[in-house]
């Protein structure tokens, strides 16, 4: 593995790098199947909290590690495996106890210990031995390609001119293009247009606003009732001048946790922490997905069930980097202070034992520090905003810790982006990087999350590289035999953004993109986060047919006047302002129909405009 080379690993990290390369080598699919059926019935006596005869059944490093007695898995070999041979009716010994596993469960661990026929013996996977290109895009498309033989999958071609404008400028902007740029670009004959156009969308106002959006909503979630205060706080301000300024994200993280801003650019970061109002279990809870790729919260009353790495003390511990702070306006701008003493606390494990929270990071690394009782003057510095900085500071101390030889904080950004732009992560969901959830392409994360740390936490250059891979641009699949989706071998479909769903149906009905009533009804009625499945619900669906908002943009002007096309040139006008695509011979026909069994020809327009606007094609990007 080469993304820790330059870094000094922790026994801990050690453990959870291990256990996921050893998954990879299998069958992401066999080996989630086989989990399943170890999670459901062994873990409870072979886990993190107890192991029964030394043995674990959580991880893929557990199982071939073996019990007390020795190994109880042979690769490639199930009918050797102490594993399979208990779990036979009469066995004795007999697993689990009082209960006979279906005959299906057993079928699934014996098809993934077949599959591992060819795992080394060291139990890692094998690296590639074709030297990895150093540029990033052509890295992606190499660790594709790997993972696409290994699989014995062909993927499906490149796409299309059209289909490439509408995706690049949705996940980037966060609309569909106007009908002049998809003009532009598909009548473009320069070789290097694709670039060219990525290039000027990253650099655009449309993508910081994009990118502000969108990390809203996964770092402080979604809510009405206080986005007028986080504009207004300058939050909002904050993350759109990171992209605009291509910010190193460890700086914007580090920013966040201190929340003491040094200057212009900073004063809206004070907003991740204020707005959790003191409550510091929150806090804990919201930055642990950032620094760390996982939440943690399963392990706030005992060490995580399932992903052993995770430990009650780490939960704790974020708690207690935060406990120290408390929010204050005092007449000025809101502040979270930060107490030079107290806050010690401990808490309790499942066994009734009291512990000491300290500072403690799923690095392994721990944060010393010095402990004082009482309020002393000395104890505290002033920065050049006049507000009290303890000489040492809990939130400093970890800010420097999460942003600083910290390469899960690279892994996590990497694979939150891939998620943004793939419908998934390389590790999924993306808010679960743990030994639970192994990498589908381990090597990609690992090369991605070292290129990304070693070029300054570059944003930009990071989401470039993506969508500039032969892999971001395949095509959707057609026909049978679809791949699994964490082959990546096919375009995925998408839900658009609440956002991009209400400036794209705007400029799909040629008006100006932004519209704030109509922005804040769909982001009601369309509340989901980008990175998770959508739930299609009743209330959207009404929410298409009946908002008034919505449903206006495609009523006639009385006061339209222009001469309308012909029907045949209507569709197909209609088709490439919303869909960026001419309709196919069945389409085409059908519209027509539709357009002349009408009398009212604009109403009919309208209707024909609308039914594409809220159809699954225009709110899905693919």
């Amino acid at each position: 593995m080469t993304t820790f080379k330059h870094i000094a690993l922790t026994v801990p990290l050690l453990c959870q790098i291990l256990a996921t390369s050893i998954a990879s080598a299998e069958s992401p699919a066999l080996r989630a199947a086989a989990q399943e059926v170890l999670d459901r019935n062994c873990i409870k006596c072979h886990g993190p909290l107890e192991q029964n005869a030394g043995l674990r059944l959580d991880t893929a490093a557990g199982v071939w590690k073996g019990s007390d007695d020795g190994p109880v898995a042979v690769t490639g070999k199930p009918d050797e495996s102490k594993l399979i041979r208990v779990l036979a009716a009469g066995s004795d010994p007999h697993m689990p106890p009082m209960k006979q596993l279906a005959e299906a469960d057993i079928a699934r661990l014996r098809s993934w210990l077949t599959a591992v026929a060819d795992l080394p013996a060291s139990g890692q996977a094998a690296s590639p031995a074709v030297q990895v290109p150093t540029e990033p895009s052509a890295a992606i498309d190499h660790f594709l390609a790997a993972g696409w033989q290994a699989r014995g999958v062909t993927p499906a071609p490149q796409c299309d001119d059209r289909t490439f404008v509408r995706r690049v400028t949705l996940d980037l902007v966060g609309r569909i293009p106007t009908p002049e740029e998809s003009s532009a670009f598909l009548f473009s004959a320069a070789p290097d247009k694709r670039s060219a156009l990525v290039d000027r969308l990253l650099a655009s106002d449309e993508a910081a606003r994009n990118f502000r959006e969108i990390w809203d909503a996964l770092l402080m979630g979604r809510s009405a009732r206080r986005e007028a205060q986080r504009q207004e706080g300058g939050w909002h301000a904050f993350l759109e001048d990171a992209f605009q300024r291509d910010r190193p994200w460890n700086e914007v993280v580090r920013a966040m946790i201190t929340a003491r801003p040094e200057g212009p650019a900073d004063k809206g970061s004070i907003w991740f922490l204020y707005e959790r109002r003191n409550e510091y279990q929150q806090m804990a809870e919201a930055i642990a997905p950032v620094i760390y790729g996982t939440r943690i919260d399963c392990a706030q009353c005992h060490d995580h069930p399932l992903a052993g790495e995770i430990k009650q003390g780490h939960y704790w511990g974020l708690v207690a980097a935060f406990n120290r702070s408390k929010n204050s306006e005092r007449g000025g701008p809101p502040i979270v202070r930060e107490s030079a003493f107290g806050g010690y606390m401990n808490f309790t494990n499942l066994k009734k034992e009291s512990q000491p929270a300290v500072v403690a990071l799923l690095t392994g690394r721990v944060i010393d520090e010095p402990r004082s009782e009482e309020d002393k003057p000395d104890l505290y510095v002033r920065s050049s905003g006049g507000v009290q900085v303890p000489k040492f500071s809990r939130r400093s101390a970890l800010a420097e810790a999460a942003t600083t030889n910290n390469p899960l904080l690279a892994r996590s950004f990497v694979n939150h982006t891939w998620a943004l732009l793939w419908g998934r992560g390389i590790v999924d969901p993306p808010s679960e990087m743990n030994s639970k959830h192994p990498p589908s392409h381990p090597e990609l994360l690992d090369w991605l999350a070292d290129d990304f740390s070693q070029h300054g936490y570059n944003v930009r250059r990071l989401i470039r590289a993506i969508v500039l891979s032969r892999g971001y641009q395949l095509a959707p699949w057609s026909g049978s035999g679809k791949p699994a989706p964490e082959a990546f071998a096919a375009a995925a479909e998408r839900p658009l953004t609440p956002e991009a769903i209400a400036r794209s149906a705007r400029l799909a009905v040629g008006l100006a993109p932004d519209d704030d009533e109509l922005r804040r009804a769909v982001v009601e009625a369309f509340p989901g986060i980008p990175t998770r499945p959508a739930q299609a619900t009743m209330q959207q669906a009404m929410f298409l047919a009946n908002n008034t908002t919505l449903i206006a943009l495609f009523q006639p002007q009385a006061a339209d006047r222009t001469p309308l096309p012909s029907p045949a040139e209507s569709v197909r006008a209609t088709f490439r302002r919303a869909l960026v695509r001419e309709p196919d011979a069945e389409e085409l026909e059908r519209s027509i129909a539709f357009l002349q069994a009408h009398t009212d020809a604009r109403a009919a327009a309208g209707q024909l405009l609308w039914a594409l606007v809220t159809g699954p094609e225009f709110l899905t990007n693919h």
